[in-house]
């Protein structure tokens, strides 16, 4: 029978976003004795460009057990190609150093897929977090159901990601409905009141003010110049002010930076600009300005919580359940400018049913994890049976 000292669980993190989806998790096995977390910071969390967001997770109150920083260049495909494998053969040393009995990890980003690498070949099992999801317009998608194919546990947002993770073969007992651990942040984090966000941005609030964040879409690079040009022209074209958030790190987040500081330049006024908000800001956006456009998950995720209205654009978040709060629309002037008059009319004080969960999630993934770990053996955990399903 396994034993009974604490579970090592070594949660990694490649980017402020995922890290801030999942910081209470990190928090509930950091307060648990049954667990004993260690830390596995890469990749961009060390770049000053994206605001050296490891320094967030240290002032959070957690410790970095490893950090694995990695040089991206001009991060073109072939940079990213060259990273990853600069960051495999990194984590793999810290594999041996920390010996976890369980790697966590959250997305579908590509830093994954140096971690799972080095986790398949040294016998370590894996759990992933937000699997069963689609992205159609994105590189994510492939690596996120390769990751699911690799991972040993399953944390999935609602049953019909579930269901989708058992579709590929995965065993019932390894997936748990944990909810996504993102919205956990909205029940545990205090946030700003509106005149301190305001006072904090410095920005009049009571004006009509949107939080914008626009990622590179991976597989539709050729037309990512048009795109670019189309969306900052809509903005333009708005009465609204901004709040601009930078980019992830993927291939030609450069060009997207470039517009967005142009713009801002032109805009002062009305516009600012920040690397990264923090959850706790981010947040408090979420709930006190008027609503949301670009491409980001967090329209998808996170908004619903607050009922704040969110102007969809592209296919980057194609395929993902959406609540009631979304305005799907291609990247068109016309066609923006007319869902962010839809949303600036959306109606916050009627219900929205969030489909990713209920702001539980932490404590569901630490209960199915010691479950897991006191009723199966390593070799149980890691010898996976693939589930044939009747048609």
């Amino acid at each position: 029978m396994p034993d009974r000292r604490p579970i090592k669980v070594c949660v990694v993190t490649g980017s402020r976003a995922e890290y801030g989806l999942m910081r209470w998790p990190m928090q509930t096995l950091m307060d648990s004795p049954a667990f004993d977390l260690q830390i596995a910071a890469l990749g961009t969390h060390f770049d000053e460009k994206f605001g050296n967001t490891y320094l967030e997770i240290e002032r959070d109150g957690f410790v970095i057990d490893k950090k694995i920083s990695a040089s991206f260049g001009s991060r073109s495909d072939v940079d990213l190609v060259k990273a990853v494998g600069t960051m495999s053969d990194r984590f793999a040393t810290a594999l041996q150093d920390l010996s976890p009995d369980l790697v966590l990890f959250m997305g579908d980003r590509y830093e994954l897929l140096s971690v799972c690498s080095a986790c398949v070949l040294m016998a370590v099992p894996m759990g992933h977090v937000s699997g069963g999801e689609l992205t159609e317009g994105a590189i994510d998608e492939q690596i996120r159901h390769a990751v699911t194919k690799m991972a040993h546990l399953h944390f999935v947002a609602n049953e019909t990601y579930g269901r989708r993770v058992n579709q590929m073969g995965e065993e019932t007992w390894r997936i748990c409905i944990s909810g996504e651990p993102g919205l956990d942040n909205v029940r545990w984090l205090p946030l700003y009141t509106k005149s301190e966000l305001a006072s904090d941005l410095g920005l009049d609030l009571s004006k009509p003010t949107a939080l914008v964040t626009l990622h590179p879409t991976t597989l539709e690079a050729e037309r990512r110049r048009e795109h670019i040009g189309t969306f900052f022209q809509a903005l333009e074209n708005l009465d609204l002010q901004y709040v601009l958030t930078y980019p992830n790190a993927d291939p030609r987040s450069d060009e997207i930076i470039t517009a967005l500081k142009s713009f801002q330049e032109h805009n002062p006024e009305r516009a600012v600009l920040r690397k990264n908000l923090g959850q706790k800001r981010y947040l408090s956006a979420l709930k006190h300005l008027s609503l949301m456009i670009g491409n980001s998950s967090s329209g998808i995720f996170e908004a619903p919580s607050f009922n704040m209205p969110a102007v969809n654009i592209g296919d980057r978040q194609k395929g993902r359940m959406q609540a009631r709060n979304v305005f799907n629309v291609d990247y068109d002037v016309d066609q923006i400018a007319t869902a962010a008059e839809k949303a600036m009319s959306y109606d916050r004080t009627k219900s929205c049913v969030n489909p990713y969960g209920d702001g539980r999630s932490s404590d569901r993934i630490a209960d199915f994890i010691a479950n897991v770990f006191s009723s199966r053996s390593k070799s149980e955990i890691l010898h996976k049976q693939f589930q044939d399903l009747s048609c």
